[in-house]
């Protein structure tokens, strides 16, 4: 007789947990992306979170996909981050580029 661990019992759950919202934690992960891929963009990020007086201390950070702690580390930090990711939508053009779909839907 095979019994699992909790630890894999749990990892199973939230790995199919993820697979239903899996379109919303990729852009969530391609706007993480977008503002860690350059210092600049990075900076720019940050000074619109202040003037927003967003209060928190922690920064964004980009998921392990195959992790799912880190997934939900990066969507914790984000959540703070909300108003600041919708700002960026609004000024900056190549923002949404993040977001567009190839041919191959990915």
């Amino acid at each position: 007789m095979h019994v699992r661990c909790c630890a894999h019992i749990v990892n199973l759950i939230v790995c199919a947990g993820l697979k239903d919202i899996d379109d919303s934690v990729v852009k969530i992960r391609n706007a993480v992306r977008f503002v860690r891929s350059s210092p600049s963009r990075q900076l720019v990020f940050n000074q619109c979170a202040e003037r927003l007086k967003i209060g928190s201390k922690k920064s964004v950070c980009l998921d392990v996909a195959t992790r799912w702690n880190s997934t939900y580390m990066m969507l914790d930090a984000a959540d703070k981050f909300d108003v600041v990711f919708m700002r960026l939508e609004e000024t900056d053009p190549r923002y949404l580029s993040y977001f567009e779909v190839d041919s191959n839907g990915k």
